[in-house]
């Protein structure tokens, strides 16, 4: 199955840098992302769920959605196109670099419960609805909306059968502790 927390952090990461919420964070940033930049990286995004749609003909029209975005976010960019500007901002820290040790040692790890697969798709229903409040596009918002809903609506037949059916076992107890014998 896809890798929700990937997904999920791309897309808070979108959230993070939109340019009101970044300035309103740390104000007069040393590099501005355009509306053109946003858009591209919501498309991305959006070529990330659908890649974990589970439903194949839903997941083809996530991917159409995200290659029309991709392509009016290019155009915008290339339209925007000025001597001296950049595709990718300035970054405030040396970049690229070799990779922290830290990112590998902090990754979610798999717990013991079993994947409920609707629920996955319920998921990426709700970052389908967080998306499209990031695109400044009507037409754009109006389509991460109803693309979520026809997710949720595909998950929602299995869902309860799903978690009923999960599979997952409690945990083994923790060893009996050695009583320490004070003489």
């Amino acid at each position: 199955m896809a890798n929700l927390s990937h997904i999920r952090s791309k897309a808070q990461l979108i959230g993070t840098l939109n340019p009101k919420a970044w300035d309103a964070v740390k104000p007069h940033t040393p590099f501005v992302f355009s509306n053109a930049h946003v858009e591209l990286m919501v498309a991305d995004v959006v070529k990330s769920v659908a890649a974990a749609v589970s439903e194949k003909a839903l997941a083809e029209e996530v991917m159409a959605l995200s290659r029309t975005m991709a392509k009016q976010a290019g155009g915008s960019l290339i339209a925007g196109w000025e001597p001296g500007d950049e595709l990718c901002p300035p970054w405030p820290w040396p970049w690229p670099g070799p990779r922290p040790w830290w990112l590998d040692v902090f990754q979610p790890q798999p717990g013991p419960w079993k994947p409920v697969a609707a629920a996955e798709q319920i998921e990426l229903a709700h970052i389908l609805t967080q998306l499209s409040g990031l695109t400044a596009s009507k037409e754009f918002n109006s389509a991460l909306k109803g693309l979520a809903v026809a997710v949720a609506k595909a998950a929602s037949a299995t869902l309860l059968d799903e978690f009923e059916r999960c599979g997952t076992v409690p945990r083994k107890p923790f060893p009996p502790r050695k009583a320490s014998v004070i003489t």
